[in-house]
């Protein structure tokens, strides 16, 4: 992670999986710094972000969202306590325990919420859920709790990692498993530093 202006636009996107990006919106994990979710707006900015939403439905459920304050204001709270379950989740995953059972109930009830408010279309010979969230103001959730389920069910879930710098959750699909970072641009050139300034300390 940068120290430079965090935005959305320059938010990076280490977590190798939807889910993953959208526990990875608060930076850092370890000391709270900067939360990307201020405002309803900022979700369904990050949705379009992610190709959740197409830019005519962020504008339409930016638009909505005026009419509908309260409303909106719900699903930011039912968004951040959303990312905080699947947080703990994959956390206590990474780092070899077991999750707790109201968490994973929670994401289970998401899922089923999300299914059925889907339908199954046909893609590339096979079929797949998909979702029209045009006018529900929670409808980017619908994803995110789809791919939490799909990666929880999935022998993926043996390479979520933790960042030990920020918290941050990824997926390690090197070839040995040996990513610690998430990334070496930021945590990793982080660490990188304190090690050679130290080694400069001790001559």
């Amino acid at each position: 992670m940068s120290s430079t202006k965090r935005t959305l636009e320059t938010l990076e996107l280490v977590g190798g999986s939807l889910c993953l990006d959208f526990v990875n919106t608060v930076n850092s994990r370890y000391k709270l710094e900067h939360d990307y979710f201020a405002s309803y707006a900022d979700l369904v900015d990050w949705a379009g972000k992610m190709e959740i939403l197409s830019p005519s439905q962020v504008k339409s459920l930016k638009q909505n969202a005026l009419k509908e304050t309260s409303r909106a204001e719900n699903v930011l709270e039912k968004t951040r306590n959303a990312r905080e379950t699947l947080y703990r989740v994959f956390s206590a995953i990474a780092n070899g325990s077991s999750p707790k059972e109201a968490d994973l109930n929670a994401i289970a009830r998401l899922y089923q919420e999300a299914i059925g408010m889907g339908q199954l279309v046909k893609a590339e010979g096979h079929f797949v859920f998909d979702w029209k969230p045009d006018s529900a103001l929670d409808g980017f959730l619908w994803q995110i709790a789809a791919s939490a389920h799909s990666l929880l069910s999935s022998k993926e879930i043996q390479q979520v990692k933790e960042c030990p710098g920020c918290g941050w959750l990824f997926l390690d699909t090197s070839k040995n498993r040996s990513r610690r970072w998430c990334s070496m641009n930021t945590c990793g050139a982080r660490d990188k530093m304190r090690r050679y300034h130290g080694k400069l300390k001790k001559k």
